[in-house]
């Protein structure tokens, strides 16, 4: 994997609409990440592996719309929220499309390092660390009521620590939310999802977000990448984790034996 400073998945706030072979016209997508070699999106359409593809992409509201082609790399069914994920290869940029999309990148990797830089959880990792950290990363955006995954579920690309950087997010036990079901709440700066990156369980519980919420996600299959490769960078995360566990566990002991007022 090396020390490249390149983003593999930055997080996206830019337009974008497809058209499959043989229609007239393009549709609305909504994007989940992007790097100078594909992106991720979500599709209220079927659309198969291998399929070819053409984008229009607006990456800001003062840059022109950009046509380019693409075929659907994998992909996934998102049942909850009655939508498609998929993975989409560009395949015909022109440099002049590279070089817009890749500056585009650059600057939210500018964004991500100095918030992780400035995370207290990571106060012990260095410039360069969190520079590491940018390559297992990926951020995502929520909507009202959205699920991120739901209980017993085992989806390895939404398996890792997640950092919630703004929102506010309900963690329920079962499919549905129901008060007698509710277990808690993340809002911003707090962590959720640690134990995944040890434990190959499915997920324990459900999680919805009550607010548009953006989250910062350590990524397993990129951790074990980085494992195998930084090991001490590896271990500083564990650190992270035992920390925030051991924070979770005293909050609950706190509450379990505080003094019963009658």
């Amino acid at each position: 994997m090396g020390r490249g400073y390149l983003v593999p998945r930055i997080i996206t706030a830019f337009g974008v609409r497809v058209r499959c072979a043989g229609e007239d016209g393009f549709v609305p997508a909504w994007p989940i990440n992007l790097s100078e070699t594909g992106a991720c999106l979500r599709l209220r359409r079927e659309v198969s592996v291998g399929q070819p593809i053409r984008l229009e992409i607006e990456l800001t509201d003062e840059a022109d719309v950009m046509e380019v082609g693409g075929r659907i790399a994998w992909v996934r069914d998102d049942h909850g929220n009655g939508m498609l994920y998929c993975g989409v290869g560009f395949t015909d940029l022109t440099d002049d499309q590279l070089q817009q999309i890749r500056s585009y990148v650059e600057m939210g990797a500018r964004w991500l390092l100095k918030f992780l830089f400035e995370f207290p959880l990571f106060k012990e990792f260095s410039y360069d660390d969190c520079r590491s950290l940018l390559r297992i990363v990926t951020l995502r955006e929520l909507q009202r009521k959205e699920i991120l995954y739901h209980k017993d579920t085992r989806d390895a690309n939404l398996q890792g620590l997640f950092i919630v950087h703004s929102g506010l997010l309900s963690i329920f036990d079962g499919h549905k939310p129901r008060p007698e079901r509710h277990l808690a709440v993340v809002s911003a700066g707090q962590l959720f999802g640690e134990t995944t990156l040890v434990d190959d369980q499915p997920h324990s519980a459900t999680v919805m977000a009550v607010n548009p919420s953006r989250l910062i996600q350590v990524n397993k299959m990129g951790y074990l990448l980085l494992r195998e490769e930084e090991p001490q960078l590896a271990l500083k995360i564990m650190d992270v984790v035992a920390r925030a566990l051991a924070g979770r566990l005293g909050r609950t002991t706190r509450r379990l034996f505080s003094p019963v007022r009658f």
